[in-house]
């Protein structure tokens, strides 16, 4: 390690930095960040001296392997809060979260040496954060003491992967991370069933489950006798199969159909307990009791000679093509197959865990197997160039390799891979086939699709993220998926602003959904009974299909607590001055005024701030903010239709077409 594992001649006098009180999670969204967040108090002394925290720094980088932060940030002074931020976002980057921003000091009390910040973390990692961050301060302070943190240190690993498993599981991460590039909000509804966009513009996606997925078509592709038998109907080349429910059946099966065949579940996918390429009865009824572990319906199908690739259809167009090649290896004249097969494990793409891209291969009985059968043990040294297969299988899941092939299909090969697709009204699947070669015509070679599958992976085993998730999400999301969203603050209750606004949107032809004193509206019909806070009534409306706009009026601090549930707005309309007391209260309980509400809004505002004229109310615009000041007061009478058309224009901004990211 850089300078040793003790930090000499530090600020041993100074007082420790520390955290008082208890973090609080807000799970919507204020001070400009794009993340939920932890919100807590930094207790920060001055220090005599800082140049600890270069030394601290160089050993973090150290430990984790990255550019020192101090000396990327040398241009300017870095304070110790700055320094955790980078720390932590380096972390969560470390741990492949899909999105990371740094957090925000919001408030400074000078006299107590006190931040209140911001830490962006999603609600599934509230608890790992607030240990990370913890951590963070006993290093610091310990650093800063001149004491030994090489044991603080060697957490690093252990804390990437706390944040790892905080995270982890998400299949939605890779749509999530391009939906920030493309600008589409997007919203966690349950489990893993993600929106994408506001209101009519929302599109829900459990990972490629689509919300126009049908479920008919969802069944028959989880059913592989009755896909077939829809895709036969349908002209499309399938293999024999029969359906078995004994090892004698199996067997005469198998004899039936003729040797080789396939034995797998008849209901599941993944690759999960596939058998292929059996040559006699042995092998079949042992696949059989493998496959009862994993279903009951167990199927056994005719072996069709070709090799397997993978077609991912969505709408109507092929958008991606894979051959899977099956887990083995390749000799290279000088090393065992058992050599080979550590060395190929040591891929950083393969791992045992369900975020690896590729699994790791074994010589287990299969492979043993399929060695045996070419006259190979696992000492045997294969001539260079020779490809071993050690899995029957070529699927991902059972240690197989895919490589992309999307510009050799052949556009017979592509338009039976669209059929198959369109005969279960998938509106996107995955079709294995089975050809000799991808870039030449089935009606030529022969060919048979073996299984379609309703939920198909997108980037299996890409190095980088795949522009598949950019594609899809255009193609689902009109524009960049946001509805014009405008906030009215401390407008007086006897002012039904936003239902006067509602109605000349109506006007117009758009929907606006808005809350008042007596409730949520979608146009002039109430949705909820009675009143809501804010954050509630625009929950209720950013989930609505049937609003196409959103007036929010709020009348309080209590949006301090809560954030608001979209990342950002268009329109900020300051129509009183006032807030109702009983309320706003900070974390502390003392009044909030209407500055502190505008610190943690403004930063939201991507659009335009507007003053009603004789309100009372004022506003600061912060250095650099992307919202516009609309110069002089807007007249009261005229503040409805002023509204009304401005956003009708932002609606016509959030229409336009997005560039995909590559």
């Amino acid at each position: 390690m850089r300078g040793g594992n003790v930090l000499r001649n530090a600020d041993a006098g100074s007082e420790p930095i520390r955290i008082p009180g208890r973090p609080r999670f807000r799970k919507g969204y204020l001070y400009g960040l794009r993340n939920p967040s932890l919100e807590l108090h930094l207790s920060m002394p001055a220090g005599k001296d800082n140049g600890w925290m270069k030394r601290i720094d160089e050993l973090f980088a150290d430990a984790l392997a990255i550019n020192p932060t101090v000396k990327a940030e040398r241009t300017r002074r870095v304070e110790a809060d700055q320094l955790m931020f980078s720390w932590l976002n380096r972390l969560q980057q470390a741990a492949g979260w899909p999105f990371c921003e740094r957090g925000k000091v919001v408030r400074f009390d000078p006299k107590a040496r006190l931040l209140l910040i911001e830490v962006p973390t999603p609600e599934s990692a509230r608890k790992a954060t607030e240990l990370v961050l913890r951590w963070m301060v006993d290093t610091c302070n310990a650093a800063s003491a001149g004491s030994d943190v090489s044991e603080l240190l060697e957490e690093t690993p252990r804390l990437v992967q706390m944040l790892t498993d905080a995270s982890s599981g998400n299949l939605m991460s890779p749509f999530l991370a391009t939906a920030v590039e493309l600008g589409i909000p997007s919203l966690e509804l349950a489990g893993q069933v993600y929106q994408f966009g506001y209101g009519s513009r929302g599109r829900l996606l459990d990972y490629t489950f689509t919300d126009q997925t049908p479920r008919i078509g969802a069944l028959l592709a989880r059913d592989k006798v009755q896909a077939c038998r829809v895709l036969q109907q349908s002209g499309i080349p399938v293999p024999e199969n029969r359906i078995v429910s004994h090892p004698d059946e199996a067997e005469k099966a198998a004899c039936d159909l003729g040797f080789p065949v396939v034995v797998k579940p008849a209901d599941l996918d993944g690759g999960m307990g596939v058998a292929a390429g059996l040559t006699t009865p042995d092998e079949v009824r042992e696949a059989f009791f493998a496959v009862r572990k994993l279903s009951k319906r167990i199927l056994v199908e005719k072996h069709v000679d070709g090799r397997d690739y993978r077609l991912t259809v969505f709408m109507g167009e092929l958008i991606w093509a894979v051959e899977r090649v099956p887990g083995g290896v390749t000799g290279d004249g000088l090393h065992s197959v058992r050599e080979l097969v550590e060395k190929l494990n040591e891929g950083p793409l393969r791992g045992d865990t369900p975020q690896s891209l590729l699994k790791r291969i074994e010589l287990d009985k299969e492979a043993l197997s399929l060695l045996s059968r070419e006259g190979m043990n696992e000492s045997s040294i294969p001539g260079k160039g020779r490809f071993v297969r050690l899995r029957r299988a070529a699927n991902v899941a059972c240690g197989g390799m895919p490589v992309t092939v999307t510009g050799m299909v052949h556009t017979d090969n592509r338009s039976l891979a669209i059929r198959a697709a369109s005969s279960l009204r998938l509106d996107i699947a995955g079709v294995d086939m089975l050809i000799p070669d991808i870039s030449l015509s089935w009606k030529e070679t022969g060919a048979a699709v073996c299984e379609v599958n309703a939920q198909p992976g997108v980037d299996l085993a890409e190095k980088k993220r795949s522009p598949l998730y950019g594609r899809i999400l255009r193609s689902l999301v009109k524009g960049n998926g946001r509805i014009p969203v405008a906030l009215i603050l401390g407008a007086p209750s006897s002012w039904q602003i936003a239902s006067e606004v509602s109605s000349r949107l109506a006007e117009n032809g758009i929907v606006a959904g808005w809350n008042g004193k007596e409730g949520v509206f979608v146009g002039s019909v109430p949705v909820t009974a009675g009143f809501r806070k804010p954050y509630d009534a625009a929950c209720t409306l950013v989930v609505d299909r049937s609003v196409d706009a959103v007036v929010l009026c709020i009348n309080d601090a209590g949006v301090l607590q809560t954030g608001l549930p979209f990342e950002r707005f268009d329109l900020l309309v300051l129509a009183g001055s006032d807030l109702v007391s009983s309320a706003g209260q900070s974390r502390d309980n003392r009044p909030v005024g209407m500055q502190p509400l505008l610190d943690a809004l403004l930063p939201c505002c991507d659009g335009k701030v507007m003053v009603v004229a004789g309100s009372g109310a004022e506003v600061r615009m912060p250095p650099g903010s992307a919202a516009q000041l609309i110069r002089g007061g807007v007249p009261r009478s005229q503040a409805a239709s002023v509204i009304a058309k401005a956003m009708i224009s932002i609606d016509a901004r959030h229409c336009k077409v997005l560039s995909v990211p590559d």
